[in-house]
């Protein structure tokens, strides 16, 4: 029994492809929890009540706990208090409402 006539081991395409893959997505699984957590991308959606502060050119401007959004084409008026929805970091309103006093 020799075992010296035997070829040297050449792994194939397909193993090296698939070692390849399995790094490259334990790294971004790394990098997701670790570095980048991935819970920062889904943004919370935020439900505030707000007074509107200024009016210019139909843009109204309220002041929120993180910093002033800009609403287009507002139908309020200063000192009014609504209602409005948004995306936590984001300067987007998703929604607004006249809040309904009772």
């Amino acid at each position: 029994m020799s075992y010296g006539n035997r070829p040297p081991f050449e792994p194939s395409t397909k193993r090296l492809v698939l070692v390849f893959g399995m790094i490259v997505f334990g790294v971004f699984v790394i990098l997701g929890v670790f570095i980048f957590p991935i819970k920062n991308l889904i943004k919370e959606e935020v439900t505030a009540e707000v007074k509107v502060i200024n009016k210019n050119n139909g843009i109204c401007v309220v002041d929120t706990i993180d910093h002033p959004r800009g609403i287009d084409q507002c139908p309020y008026q200063i000192g009014d208090t609504i209602v409005i929805k948004y995306k936590e970091g984001t300067s987007k309103i998703m929604s607004h409402n006249l809040k309904i006093i009772k």
